[in-house]
């Protein structure tokens, strides 16, 4: 058989064609661990204002309303702070109108305000002992259903804890 030579030969034609990658590369597409590493370890670069509002949009923070004795106003800042650390967005009365607006306008009107924010928030959290003022604020907020918290400040600033209604209640705890 004459042809049979000839089926043995082939041309470079017909040659299958070259790996595109060699075995021991990764295939396209593929990252090494020095890839992936590089990638992790990259710097972040700071989100540009429209990204940082495009965020907000799309997940926004909850709103949490400071519940606070007048008597615990002085630890405004550092429970504004425990707040933001805990990744929400805090409404402090203190912070917002100072001590009533240091009583230049009515405190009455000062009351609507704050009540006004607590029906818009997501959550209200108690910090120390409740006032008579702080449990309508607790009564509002349990006849909306917001969600609540309590927490015990005697420790503060080292410590915060969180605490049960029924603990919160109890008189001389701050």
């Amino acid at each position: 058989m004459e042809g049979d030579g000839e089926r043995d030969v082939i041309e470079p034609e017909q040659a299958p064609g070259r790996p595109l990658t060699a075995p021991e590369e990764a295939p396209a597409g593929a990252k090494s661990a020095d890839d992936i590493l590089a990638a992790i370890f990259a710097p972040v670069p700071e989100a540009s204002p429209l990204e940082q509002l495009e965020q907000t949009i799309r997940h926004p923070k909850k709103l949490i309303y400071i519940a606070m004795s007048n008597r615990n106003f002085y630890w405004r800042m550092q429970v504004s702070k425990l707040v933001l650390d805990e990744g929400y967005v805090p409404l402090n009365p203190f912070m917002l109108f100072d001590y009533y607006l240091l009583h230049t306008v009515p405190k009455q009107l000062v009351r609507e305000a704050i009540n006004n924010l607590l029906a818009r928030c997501d959550e209200v959290w108690v910090f120390g002992t409740m006032s008579l003022g702080v449990k309508v604020q607790v009564g509002i907020a349990k006849r909306l259903k917001k969600p609540l918290r309590f927490y015990d400040i005697t420790d503060l600033p080292e410590q915060v804890y969180r605490i049960s209604e029924k603990l919160a209640q109890e008189e001389g705890r701050d």
